[in-house]
């Protein structure tokens, strides 16, 4: 526990530098963790030695259990208690999600205790040498990750900036979307791709032969039209040069136009054939689009917009989705706040008149 205690001390103040208050959990949760799974594993009868390898199968599997559930159940509530996010959903993202992983790879253990015991400090290094290859490879294949995610979202905020009306409008909808998705009772995993397709559902609109369709401020004509209904491959291709966004999140992004009657776009997918995901970011992406000022006309007030949407229930949306979306307590919340928001703006707006005007 010592040597754990200070170890961690070490690395989150000398090389992670994170804040104070970060470097007390992290280092409180290992030392407790440590010394759990040590009791554990003296209960079930197992003997540590250095000297000598000797394998408990079951005190080894209980000792590591009993460590990664209070390692990573300490980090998960934690954000749970820090974010707001429910503690069930941070336990199922951070600790059931690498749970099994953890154990697979807690073997390792195993073979650097085996190594010690008969070749002393080159066994640790037959071991720890090649792991921090591994390591360093995949922590620039991750880097790499998260740089063309960025890269996606800054592509959706530069979209917007071309045109002020839809500022926000991904951001907005993958909110909405993502609150739909656990209104149905997804899991967590299921949720996240949906707000990841929601945020990257408009991405292929940075192509510059949108731009001048996107700064129009009046209705298509044919040929527009039909360009701007390429958008939802164009946005698939982009999202698919990301590896982990490959698949579900992709298919979602392609087919978030498809109108649950078969009469949509880009496939003419019918009912349930339609992506669950890509079905929750059509309703989404239709709400926040019909409640957001544009120039060929004013936005909807919500009442308008649950009518309309029970209008197209069947037709161009799902009507289970619909159902659920009318229902949501958290949605209506939402639109409450926007709208409250909105009229804020408003009197800030006309307080500012007020005053240039006397000036």
């Amino acid at each position: 526990m010592a040597i754990a205690g200070i170890a961690e001390l070490i690395a989150e103040t000398a090389i992670r530098r994170k804040e104070a208050i970060k470097v007390l959990h992290n280092t409180s949760k290992e030392v407790l963790a440590i010394g759990v799974a040590g009791l554990i594993y003296s209960i079930a009868g197992a003997s540590p030695s250095v000297s000598s390898f000797e394998l408990s199968a079951f005190g080894f599997l209980a000792a590591v259990s009993a460590y990664f559930a209070i390692s990573n159940g300490a980090t998960a509530t934690a954000i749970a208690l820090s974010t707001g996010n429910t503690l069930r959903e941070m336990w199922s993202r951070i600790v059931a999600k690498s749970f099994l992983y953890d154990l697979l790879a807690s073997s390792l253990a195993l073979l650097l205790a085996f190594l010690y015991a008969e070749l002393e400090v080159l066994g640790l290094i037959l071991v720890i040498v090649p792991l921090f290859f591994v390591r360093h490879t995949n922590h620039i294949n991750s880097r790499l990750e998260e740089t063309n995610r960025d890269l996606l979202e800054l592509m959706v905020k530069a979209i917007e900036a071309r045109d002020p009306y839809t500022c926000g409008h991904s951001q907005r909808v993958s909110r909405l979307a993502a609150t739909l998705a656990r209104e149905i009772g997804l899991g967590f995993r299921e949720v996240e791709r949906i707000t990841t397709a929601a945020l990257l559902h408009d991405v292929g609109k940075i192509y510059e032969e949108f731009a001048p369709v996107l700064r129009k401020d009046s209705h298509l004509n044919e040929q527009e039209r039909l360009l701007m209904e390429s958008h939802p491959d164009k946005s698939a291709e982009l999202v698919s040069t990301i590896s982990s966004l490959r698949g579900a999140i992709e298919h979602y992004v392609r087919h978030h136009h498809e109108h649950f009657s078969g009469s949509g776009y880009p496939a003419g997918l019918v009912g349930q054939k339609i992506p669950l995901g890509a079905r929750i970011v059509a309703i989404a992406d239709t709400a926040d689009a019909m409640t957001t000022d544009r120039p060929y006309r004013r936005a909807l007030s919500f009442e308008a917009l649950m009518a309309e949407l029970k209008r197209e229930s069947g037709r161009q949306f799902d009507p289970d989705l619909v159902d659920a979306f009318r229902r949501s307590a958290a949605i209506h919340a939402m639109f409450s706040e926007r709208r409250r928001r909105h009229q804020a703006i408003g009197k800030t707006t006309q307080r500012t008149w007020r005053v240039r005007l006397a000036r």
